[in-house]
């Protein structure tokens, strides 16, 4: 294969492949069915959910969250620390759930 290594060879497809900034089609038309799937179940989801007990339902949304939220990553008290030293302002936000 006249000079290219294998790297050489993965990175020339990945550029071609994927071009930063076009949506893939494929992904695309399967977010869109999915999403049409879900609309067209609702009334038995939300069934669904109602029977489950609060520990169960929590669960669940919590776990279907992780596909349909982006993931934040996670901040110690010392890049905090750092941030604020940088002039960067700390907003601290306490969330409680009742049940």
């Amino acid at each position: 294969m006249g000079g290219f290594k294998n790297k050489d060879l993965a990175t020339m497809a990945g550029k071609m492949s994927s071009r930063e900034g076009v949506p893939n089609k494929a992904s695309s038309q399967v977010r869109e069915a999915f999403k049409q799937l879900v609309q067209s179940n609702l009334p038995q989801m939300q069934s669904d959910l109602d029977s489950l007990e609060a520990k169960d339902r929590l669960k669940f949304m919590l776990d279907l969250a992780k596909f349909i939220l982006p993931t934040l990553q996670a901040v110690s008290i010392d890049d905090l620390r750092e941030n604020e030293a940088e002039g960067f302002n700390v907003l601290t936000i306490n969330l409680t759930c009742v049940f």
